[in-house]
């Protein structure tokens, strides 16, 4: 059984990868060749999206499931909404949004050589420059982002973030996608996500 949960465990991760690859190549952007290279020589698809087992995508791959959950949720939005966004921001936006979790996660291992059931990943940060500050960061040294794409990873944390009632107004009258975007990633991480991992 263990075995089998491991098998279908890994088609998945392979699975995903090769979609997220799809619809990165799909975009056609300058740099997006070695963007794509960066998250394959990282842990993007193999790495959790959080630490805790009662937060979101808290398994291996769960970051990457994460972003596809969001893209999913978020293209839905901006067709039903009449958005005015590209699709290749779409996808940017979606896939890359939580780029600051790459290479974070360490498996916390307790003392008797056990992975912690309540908290199986820990994290490890030396560059800790923020969230969407830090995932905006970290794909412009690869691609040049349009405004939409910067301010909706930028601000995708919403009521997360201690500076998003400062920049409220402004940011919405910029990128009015903004809600949508937030609201996607809130879907995916509270509905999508855990099921995913119970399955």
């Amino acid at each position: 059984m263990r075995k089998k949960k491991a098998n279908d465990l890994e088609a998945k991760v392979q699975e995903n990868k090769n979609r997220i690859i799809t619809l990165l190549k799909s975009t056609e952007r300058p740099g997006i060749d070695g963007l794509i290279g960066w998250l394959q020589e990282s842990d993007y698809f193999t790495a959790p999206a959080s630490t805790r087992l009662d937060y979101h995508g808290c398994h291996e791959g769960g970051l990457a499931q994460h972003s596809l959950n969001v893209y999913e949720v978020f293209e839905e939005k901006a067709k039903t909404y009449g958005l005015d966004l590209r699709k290749d921001e779409i996808i940017i936006a979606s896939l890359l949004h939580d780029a600051c979790k790459i290479d974070v996660y360490q498996p916390n291992t307790l003392k008797s050589g056990n992975l912690s059931e309540s908290k199986p990943y820990v994290m490890k940060d030396d560059f800790p420059m923020g969230h969407g500050e830090k995932s905006a960061f970290l794909v412009r040294r690869y691609i040049q982002m349009t405004m939409n794409e910067t301010l909706l990873i930028r601000w995708h944390m919403g009521n997360f973030d201690g500076e998003w009632e400062n920049y409220r107004e402004r940011v919405e009258n910029a990128c009015p996608a903004i809600y949508a975007f937030q609201h996607s990633d809130d879907e995916a991480s509270k509905y999508m996500d855990h099921k995913a991992r119970r399955q």
